[in-house]
């Protein structure tokens, strides 16, 4: 027994919420890649893509990380609205996130849809999608980081 059998689908989700909110604000890698499964699915309201390894998730993460310190975010606050077990491995939650500079909102709110799944004896995030547009963070990082791999793959020279 892990004692797993006995939290609530909410208390899962806002633990890697905190988790991960704080891994972020630290600019600490490990600690979020941590909280992930690869492959991972990625979504906002424009991009979305497959994260297949450790390089690609970091450097989604160093996108986010630097849009942050640009935005001047000291603070992220985000509420899990709803989490809901679908099966006994699998969670589906929506939460909400407030980017804050202490007291002050950065952005407008915006909500994230994320399946939680219970692999190798921990919970870990293996899908998010985020309602943001290319100016918001994760949609920032992730259109950012398809365009730098769409250059790269036009650079290569094709067979004829």
């Amino acid at each position: 027994m892990t004692g797993e059998e006995y939290r609530t689908a909410k208390e899962i989700s806002e633990d890697l919420l905190e988790k991960t909110g704080i891994a972020l604000l630290a600019g600490d890698f490990d600690t979020f890649f941590e909280c992930f499964h690869l492959p991972h699915f990625i979504a906002s309201e424009k991009d979305k893509m497959v994260i297949e390894n450790r390089d690609q998730f970091h450097d989604i993460f160093c996108r986010v990380t630097e849009d942050y310190m640009r935005k001047r975010v000291t603070d992220l606050i985000r509420v899990c609205d709803v989490a809901e077990f679908r099966t006994q491995t699998r969670i589906e939650a929506a939460h909400t996130t407030h980017m804050m500079c202490k007291s002050q909102r950065i952005a407008e709110p915006f909500p994230c849809y994320s399946i939680l799944e219970f692999i190798d004896g921990k919970w870990l995030i293996s899908s998010s999608q985020y309602a943001v547009d290319t100016t918001t963070t994760v949609g920032t990082a992730l259109d950012a980081h398809l365009a730098n791999a769409s250059k790269k793959s036009d650079n290569v020279r094709k067979p004829v």
